[in-house]
Protein backbone atom coordinates (compact mmCIF):
# COMPACT_ATOMS: atom_id res chain seq x y z
CA UNK A 1 0.00 0.00 0.00
CA UNK A 2 1.48 3.10 -1.10
CA UNK A 3 -0.12 5.40 1.71
CA UNK A 4 1.80 2.98 4.46
CA UNK A 5 4.95 2.92 2.44
CA UNK A 6 5.40 6.49 2.47
CA UNK A 7 4.43 7.04 6.11
CA UNK A 8 6.89 4.43 7.30
CA UNK A 9 9.83 6.01 4.55
CA UNK A 10 9.08 9.39 6.48
CA UNK A 11 9.24 7.90 10.07
CA UNK A 12 11.93 5.92 9.06
CA UNK A 13 14.29 8.47 7.27
CA UNK A 14 13.38 11.65 9.53
CA UNK A 15 11.93 12.99 5.55
CA UNK A 16 9.51 15.03 4.56
CA UNK A 17 6.37 13.82 2.41
CA UNK A 18 2.88 15.83 1.40
CA UNK A 19 -0.12 15.16 3.16
CA UNK A 20 -3.49 15.63 1.63
CA UNK A 21 -5.81 15.96 4.75
CA UNK A 22 -9.82 16.24 4.87
CA UNK A 23 -10.91 17.72 8.32
CA UNK A 24 -13.90 19.41 9.30
CA UNK A 25 -15.05 19.79 5.67
CA UNK A 26 -12.02 21.56 4.34
CA UNK A 27 -9.58 20.05 2.07
CA UNK A 28 -5.59 20.83 3.00
CA UNK A 29 -2.50 20.01 2.03
CA UNK A 30 0.47 20.30 4.63
CA UNK A 31 4.27 18.72 4.18
CA UNK A 32 4.90 17.19 7.41
CA UNK A 33 7.73 14.58 9.20
CA UNK A 34 5.72 11.99 10.30
CA UNK A 35 6.79 10.83 13.52
CA UNK A 36 4.70 8.46 14.87
CA UNK A 37 1.94 6.04 13.06
CA UNK A 38 -0.51 3.13 13.75
CA UNK A 39 -3.42 1.56 12.35
CA UNK A 40 -5.78 4.78 14.04
CA UNK A 41 -3.84 7.90 13.56
CA UNK A 42 -0.68 9.61 12.48
CA UNK A 43 1.49 11.98 14.48
CA UNK A 44 3.54 14.90 12.44
CA UNK A 45 5.16 18.10 12.47
CA UNK A 46 4.60 20.52 9.58
CA UNK A 47 7.25 22.51 7.95
CA UNK A 48 5.41 25.86 9.49
CA UNK A 49 5.26 24.87 13.23
CA UNK A 50 7.24 22.72 15.42
CA UNK A 51 4.24 21.62 17.23
CA UNK A 52 3.16 18.14 17.19
CA UNK A 53 -0.21 17.51 15.19
CA UNK A 54 -2.22 14.83 15.15
CA UNK A 55 -4.76 13.12 12.35
CA UNK A 56 -6.79 10.41 11.97
CA UNK A 57 -5.87 7.95 9.45
CA UNK A 58 -9.41 8.63 7.76
CA UNK A 59 -9.05 11.29 7.32
CA UNK A 60 -5.30 11.52 5.16
CA UNK A 61 -7.04 11.60 1.43
CA UNK A 62 -3.64 10.61 0.10
CA UNK A 63 0.35 10.91 1.02
CA UNK A 64 2.92 11.66 -2.10
CA UNK A 65 7.16 12.82 -1.90
CA UNK A 66 7.70 15.83 -1.59
CA UNK A 67 8.27 18.19 -4.21
CA UNK A 68 12.03 17.64 -5.01
CA UNK A 69 12.04 14.84 -3.70
CA UNK A 70 12.66 11.11 -5.54
CA UNK A 71 12.93 8.88 -2.47
CA UNK A 72 16.37 7.99 -2.90
CA UNK A 73 17.78 7.42 0.49
CA UNK A 74 21.98 7.47 0.57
Amino acid sequence: MKMERLLRYSLDHDRVIRLMLFQEGRLSQVNARVIFYDAEKVDYITTRSPRTQTVQRADILSVDFRKGDDGQVL
